[in-house]
């Protein structure tokens, strides 16, 4: 099951994923796990989509599901997925699409 640091990170995920129409991602969300590596490659493209909209939200003063510090909820939220998806046995997945640019 993914664990979450904070309740905040999920309620900032599921924001992101209904803003993003990520009905896929919703789905992993609830079930709090990824069923097969595709589901690991969805949840962690997901995830930079993510943080590229909190950066566009976070410079236009726009919150997320009512938090402002996007950035550090950002880094919470990576950390918990990362630790999840390679425990999960889905490392590689999560490597592959590693932040773009890397």
């Amino acid at each position: 099951m993914i664990a979450y640091k904070y309740p905040e990170d999920e309620e900032i995920l599921v924001h992101y994923a209904r803003k993003l129409k990520a009905n896929d991602i919703i789905e992993i969300i609830d079930n709090g796990y990824v069923k097969n590596a595709n589901g690991a490659k969805l949840l962690t493209a997901f995830f930079w989509q993510m943080v590229d909209e909190s950066v566009k939200d976070a410079e236009q003063g726009l919150d997320a599901a009512g938090h402002r510090d996007l950035q550090a909820y950002d880094e919470y939220i990576m950390n918990t997925l990362r630790s999840y998806l390679i425990n999960a046995g889905y490392e590689k997945e999560w490597n592959d699409d590693d932040e773009p640019g890397q």
